[in-house]
């Protein structure tokens, strides 16, 4: 049998396929059936024609011709990377920034994969394409498009019941919370990575399989619009909106902005749904009359249930009954009150959630402790806003009860012509926490706040971290690297102290992280 590398940009799922000289054979149970595709695509003008084994080989079918040829088959997801396809997996192929996908559909389509692409592509791509155990291809005049139909009609087709989650801060843990809340009462699927944009939340949902219970889908956006969009190909059937506060200021503009965005997921959700909003966010009255749907809300003081958080045990106490928080912060806490809200909705009852919560894998980068040469590290470095960074800060001045803590923080992204302000005004919050700042009913009446702060960029990024530390004042510092940011910190601080590094995924803090991992093994095994 002949192999093939292949390359391409994004990342993948799988499907199941196989040909025979008159048409498709396959297992329809195992995934999305081709035939229906064919026709949904067509029914929505997203398909131009298809390339499809024929009596002499492949042959190009416009899609007026379409209706009359036998097609089935199944696939059971899409993938926008060909390095990572399983055998007769369907590939997406967009134009990249770096990489144009459409250049691998001949290698892919010869690895007996099917192939949705651009139909003005066409015929280039398919010129000398062979297919082989049972490959095709799709045209669309909108690939993307396509991609999202898809995954709604297979959304549609499926029994699974599906949890809707955005917000400024917390989804991606609020997320995994609920994935393992919810894997006590039957098979759980959840957004993996990044994937909750218009890319990637369809590719999630096309890897949802037949038996999968219940689905956590994360969303994300950065105007407003962009969440109805996600949520209309979701359809959840409950929604749950962890907060708002300023970010992605770019395109929303305005946290009004935020507010109504995050909003759009409650009138996407069915009259027998269940909304689940933070009574403490900004945006609570607007989201609570706009819902369509019953209301379920928590808050410190006010809402339907009321929270608080034990710090010495590490607990959230919900309603009088306290649950174990497995990550560290007051804020943590927060997120599993939302998600086991969230899944209580679903009809479990707590003994199946507290099981289920004793499986939880937090996503990496994300509030995620370590040790370095006697020092604990925070590693939250995946994403920042202001609001994360200023609870992620608070933790590790509270949980550093023998030594001192500090924040390495780098830029925060797309904040817009807001953004020099927001990062001094950050910079001057945690130069002001005490142990009243933030969470006072959670806190060490001890904690003396942050030792410190270390502010990391350069080009583009270095300006973001002046002012960080311009807002700090005494006690901050600026680095250009993070090579250079380890340095100061093996000279600064000493074992016992805690470390909090942060940074919006473009900073790329996760460097720092990893060479602090690297000397740690090094002292291992020297």
């Amino acid at each position: 049998m002949k192999t093939t590398s292949l390359w391409g940009t994004g990342c993948c799922t799988w499907m199941t396929v196989k040909s025979s000289a008159t048409g498709f054979g396959g297992r329809a149970e195992m995934g999305y059936d081709v035939g229906l595709a064919i026709s949904d695509l067509r029914a929505e003008k997203l398909l131009d024609g298809a390339l499809l084994p024929g009596p002499a080989g492949a042959e190009y079918y416009p899609a007026d011709e379409l209706a009359g040829r036998e097609v089935a088959g199944a696939f059971a997801g899409a993938g926008l990377d060909s390095r990572r396809l399983a055998p007769g997996a369907l590939f997406v192929a967009l134009a990249g920034q770096n990489v144009d996908g459409r250049c691998f559909v001949p290698a892919v389509l010869e690895a007996g994969h099917w192939v949705l692409t651009r139909s003005a592509a066409a015929p280039d791509p398919l010129v000398g394409a062979s297919l082989r155990d049972g490959g095709g291809a799709l045209l669309s005049p909108d690939p993307e498009k396509a991609l999202a139909h898809l995954a709604g009609c297979w959304r549609r087709r499926l029994g699974t019941r599906v949890l809707g989650i955005t917000g400024t801060n917390g989804k991606t843990t609020t997320k995994d919370l609920a994935r393992a809340l919810l894997s006590g009462g039957g098979k759980t699927q959840a957004t993996r990575g990044n994937f909750n944009n218009q890319l990637g939340l369809p590719i999630t949902l096309l890897d949802l399989r037949p038996e999968t219970r219940f689905a956590v889908i994360e969303m994300g956006a950065s105007a407003v619009g962009d969440i109805r969009y996600l949520a209309r190909i979701a359809r959840p059937d409950v929604g749950l909106i962890t907060n708002a506060s300023p970010a992605h200021m770019e395109k929303f503009g305005s946290l009004e902005n935020i507010i109504a965005g995050k909003g759009e997921l409650l009138a996407e959700l069915p009259a027998t749904g269940r909304a689940i909003l933070n009574a403490d966010s900004p945006g609570f009255a607007q989201w609570s009359r706009r819902s369509v749907c019953a209301v379920c809300s928590w808050g410190r003081e006010t809402g339907d249930h009321r929270w608080s958080f034990d710090a010495a045990a590490g607990a959230l106490i919900l309603d009088g009954e306290a649950w174990p928080v497995p990550l560290p912060g007051a804020h943590n806490a927060a997120n599993l009150c939302a998600a086991i809200l969230a899944a209580r909705a679903f009809g479990l009852e707590d003994a199946a959630l507290r099981a289920g919560l004793e499986g939880f894998v937090p996503s990496d980068h994300r509030s995620r402790l370590l040790r370095w040469r006697g020092r604990t590290v925070l590693d939250d470095s995946y994403n920042a806003n202001p609001g994360s960074v200023r609870a992620a800060a608070r933790t590790v001045a509270d949980m550093a009860a023998a030594g001192r803590a500090f924040a390495v923080l780098g830029p925060m992204a797309e904040l817009g012509p807001t953004g020099d302000a927001l990062h001094r005004e950050t910079g001057a919050a945690l130069a002001d926490l005490g142990p009243d700042s933030l969470d006072p009913d959670s806190l060490d009446p001890d904690s003396l706040g942050l030792a410190g702060l270390l502010a990391v960029g350069d080009g583009t990024g270095e300006r973001a971290a002046r002012e960080l530390a311009a807002g700090f004042g005494r006690g901050a510092e600026v680095r250009a690297s993070c090579a250079q940011a380890l340095i100061w910190l093996r000279e600064h601080t000493t074992a016992g102290d805690i470390i909090l590094v942060k940074g919006s995924r473009s900073a790329g803090m996760d460097r720092l992280v990893r060479l602090m991992e690297a000397e740690a093994e090094e002292d291992e095994n020297p």
